[in-house]
């Protein structure tokens, strides 16, 4: 029988609560403390990215290197 080890890839569900309103929070003031559509897709973009760099860093860590789409 095989061992595997389970983990979770990214940031987790407290981290992605606490940078998208750290996030929101300096976007509202960018924008004059306004709820802008442009506040918020910046916002949640930047926490996207971050998530993402997370999961690149978590990948290579393993063992698994990136590389870029042929195209």
């Amino acid at each position: 029988m095989t061992a595997t080890k389970q983990t979770t890839l990214g940031l987790s569900e407290q981290e992605l609560r606490d940078a998208i309103a750290d996030e929101l929070a300096l976007s509202f003031q960018a924008e004059g403390n306004t709820a802008t559509i442009h506040a918020i897709a910046h916002s949640v973009a930047r926490v996207i990215e971050l998530d993402h760099l997370r999961i690149a860093e978590q990948l290579e860590a393993a063992g698994i290197r990136l590389g870029r789409p042929s195209g």
